[in-house]
């Protein structure tokens, strides 16, 4: 089978992650012909000389950011489908703002156009919540009218989906951690923590508005005023510019690592003493699951997508309540009873997710599916 794997719509956050772990495992998975279609972000992260000879690459130069673009990278799209004249072409990550003529399977993870009562919509501004609108717009309209089969990483996103796009194929495929935690031999060691014996608290994250990360000074504020003994720091995964609202007061119990590749994670994971994520908007943040493998502690956000994810393998508190927050965390540092319950909930929850390699078979089982039923999946 010749399949088309389309990456040009991956740019930024976990979607480089997972679909540079779904090419890894496809090296050795099928014998199917793969030509993948890459982005500019994508294309740095593939070491093309580890793929055998049933992969071709090819760089995708338009981008989809303003109609224009959206309207060069249907023409660049479609003349390498005509050349290629693929099976199946999966989109890893869409909208595709592309109707090609092969069957079209494309990964779906807007949470902003499922999940209508986040607390997100509260915290955004007029602006934002109107440029959203647009975006919703274009995008449900490209998932709705470029694609034949839709795949997501949960079951409460798949019914969601289901509702807003009636009579569209929809699969479930759980997201995974990235195969190289199941390796220790590939970690790098090169992000060394300064030495502490503070509750270091570890949010693996670029900033986006969604991660409601602005709300961590506030957090500070409260736990050095109701729990002045208490000895704690943040880890985050960006730079300090980019998180607003810190003081020299916030700065004792912040530690910012700029960004950091995949291979930093687990052995960043083993410095910390639990995972915070006080995120407002998820499909399935791959955050849970790795520190679950990495056998940390799940403290994060008391709605509905986290605990369809965690369920009892995490504490939740109200994302817009630094004090809420504050008490989450002062209980998880000092109850050792409960940690040890929680660790145990996230080994047997990890046992329910798939590995790396499970969900790129998932995937390309989707995908032999379509190509033989052609169109007819249930």
């Amino acid at each position: 089978m010749k399949v088309v794997i389309n990456a040009s719509t991956v740019r930024i956050g976990g979607g480089l992650q997972a679909t540079h772990s779904f090419l890894s495992e496809c090296r050795v998975l099928s014998g199917n012909t793969f030509h993948v279609f890459l982005s500019a972000k994508m294309a740095g992260l593939i070491d093309r000389s580890l793929y055998p000879g049933n992969f071709t690459f090819y760089d995708i130069k338009a981008g989809s950011a303003t109609l224009k673009g959206r309207r060069q990278l249907r023409s660049e799209l479609s003349v390498l489908e005509r050349r290629i004249r693929p099976d199946v072409v999966f989109t890893v990550f869409g909208p595709p703002y592309w109707r090609p003529q092969a069957t079209h399977i494309c990964g779906f993870a807007k949470a902003q156009y499922l999940y209508k009562d986040s607390p997100f919509f509260k915290i955004i501004t007029l602006k934002q919540s109107l440029l959203l609108k647009l975006k919703e717009h274009f995008h449900i309209s490209s998932f709705k009218n470029d694609c034949d089969v839709l795949v997501v990483e949960t079951e409460d996103v798949q019914k969601l989906l289901m509702q807003r796009l009636p009579g569209k194929p929809v699969h479930t495929v759980s997201n995974t951690c990235h195969q190289v935690f199941d390796d220790e031999s590939k970690w790098s060691y090169a992000v060394r923590l300064p030495a502490s014996n503070a509750f270091t608290l570890l949010t693996v994250s670029a900033y986006y508005i969604h991660k409601n990360l602005s709300i961590i000074p506030a957090v500070i504020e409260y736990l050095v005023k109701q729990y002045p003994d208490f000895s704690f720091r943040f880890v985050l995964t960006f730079n300090a510019q980019q998180l607003p609202g810190i003081t020299a007061m916030h700065l004792p119990y912040l530690h910012f690592t700029g960004k950091v590749d995949i291979a930093d994670c687990p052995a960043l994971y083993r410095q910390a003493d639990a995972m915070f994520l006080p995120t407002l908007l998820e499909c399935f943040s791959v955050s849970y699951a790795e520190a679950m493998k990495m056998d940390r502690m799940v403290l994060t956000s008391d709605l509905s997508f986290a605990r369809n994810i965690c369920r009892d393998a995490a504490l939740y508190f109200d994302p817009l309540s630094p004090q809420s927050i504050g008490d989450t965390i002062y209980k998880a540092a000092g109850d050792v009873q409960s940690k040890e319950q929680l660790l145990h909930n996230g080994r047997q929850r990890l046992r329910q997710f798939l590995s790396a390699k499970e969900r790129a078979a998932a995937y390309l089982k989707i995908i032999e599916e379509c190509h033989e039923t052609a169109y007819s999946i249930v």
